[in-house]
């Protein structure tokens, strides 16, 4: 049960891919068994083996998340577990509860102070898709102030797509004025940045 999801996670090069398709065959008792495997490598397995296991989890079967991200966020030693930090971090967003928002703010906070940019980048996207994006407005308007239009453009799509327009007119409150009237000049491509990128994600 288990070693065939290992052979799959192990030899490869499409890991998620093929694992993803594998699970998607199975059924009734057999597919029940499957995932409670691959749950089991998620929590267990080698960092390559969890990171696959918990970004399929994480897509497929949200029923697990809770159980597992409790387990999972009680590991704050981050250089050791960083491989997988995305994932459980997806994760800590889609449940959402102030336990996990309060993780992401620390991995955040390691994130920047290490200077890993990707990774500080995923997880303030996964902070703002919650309902405590408020904790990152200064993050927010850290970026907006020194980077250059095109990451200002998806950034604040992004907020819209995930917040709605009257938490964004919140948001662009907290700006200087200077900055607002940076973003001012690109709302034409915001908003199309919205349209034609995170609005067709659920077409």
């Amino acid at each position: 049960m288990k070693q065939d999801l290992l052979n799959i996670l192990n030899n490869s090069d499409e890991a998620v891919y093929e694992l993803d398709a594998y699970l998607a065959k199975q059924s009734g008792i057999y597919n029940k068994q499957k995932w409670e495997a691959l749950k089991e490598i998620a929590l267990r397995g080698t960092q390559k083996q969890r990171f696959v296991a918990l970004t399929i989890i994480s897509v497929n079967k949200p029923d697990y998340l809770e159980a597992i991200s409790l387990e999972l966020i009680e590991n704050h030693n981050f250089s050791e577990i960083e491989p997988i930090l995305k994932p459980i971090c997806n994760i800590c967003s889609i449940i959402g509860k102030e336990i996990h928002a309060k993780y992401m703010e620390e991995v955040l906070d390691y994130a920047l102070k290490n200077n890993k940019e990707y990774l500080a980048e995923v997880v303030l996207r996964n902070i703002i898709s919650t309902k405590y994006w408020r904790r990152v407005i200064s993050n927010i308007l850290q970026i907006v102030s020194i980077s250059d239009n095109l990451t200002i453009v998806d950034l604040l799509s992004f907020f819209i797509y995930q917040q709605g327009n009257d938490e964004y007119r919140l948001l662009i409150n907290h700006f200087s004025k200077e900055n607002q009237e940076k973003i001012a000049k690109l709302q034409v491509q915001i908003l199309e940045r919205l349209k034609n990128g995170y609005q067709k994600l659920n077409v």
